[in-house]
């Protein structure tokens, strides 16, 4: 059942195109990722120097930041890859979509884990009355890592069908 729902859905789409949509995605996202990490990373800094008080929360979060990047583009696939792997190799490409998809359902460990816990430290009360403001902050927290859980999970699910592709 799945496998013709995935056949009308790709249908418009053969091997090199979904390939070639797979290699410039990992590429586009490493780039698009390691943009903000640099906003980031100026934004964190400048921050670390003026609150003192969340010196372990900026260094956390700017230790996260480089291993989210190095994640990022130790899994992007380079261009040099379509010539090495032409589409009739289909158990590489059928890997290569899996190990995508694997990547994105572990968003939770390797990206949002390490964030979630400077950002965590970074807003801890450190004076009375702040207590509130750490609540609200863990939630709206809470919130955007639930939907960046939920939005990798979907592409993932994407990348799982598309796989079928190759079977």
């Amino acid at each position: 059942m799945l496998e013709l729902l995935v056949e009308k859905s790709f249908m418009n789409m053969n091997k090199t195109q979904l390939i070639n949509k797979l290699v410039r995605g990992t590429i586009h996202r490493a780039v698009r990722e390691s943009a903000v990490v640099v906003f980031l990373i100026f934004a964190v800094g400048n921050y670390l120097h003026k609150a003192p008080s969340r010196y372990y929360g900026c260094l956390l979060i700017l230790a996260s930041l480089g291993f989210i990047v190095g994640v990022v583009w130790s899994y992007a696939l380079g261009y040099r890859l379509l010539h090495l792997h032409p589409e009739s190799d289909s158990s590489f490409w059928r890997e290569a979509f899996i190990v995508q998809a694997r990547l994105l359902r572990a968003v939770p460990l390797w990206y949002l884990t390490p964030s979630l816990t400077g950002c965590l430290l970074f807003c801890l009360p450190t004076q009375p009355g702040e207590t509130l403001d750490f609540l609200l902050n863990l939630a709206f927290c809470s919130l955007v890592f639930s939907a960046i859980t939920w939005l990798n999970r979907h592409a993932a699910s994407k990348l799982e069908e598309q796989s079928l592709v190759f079977s």
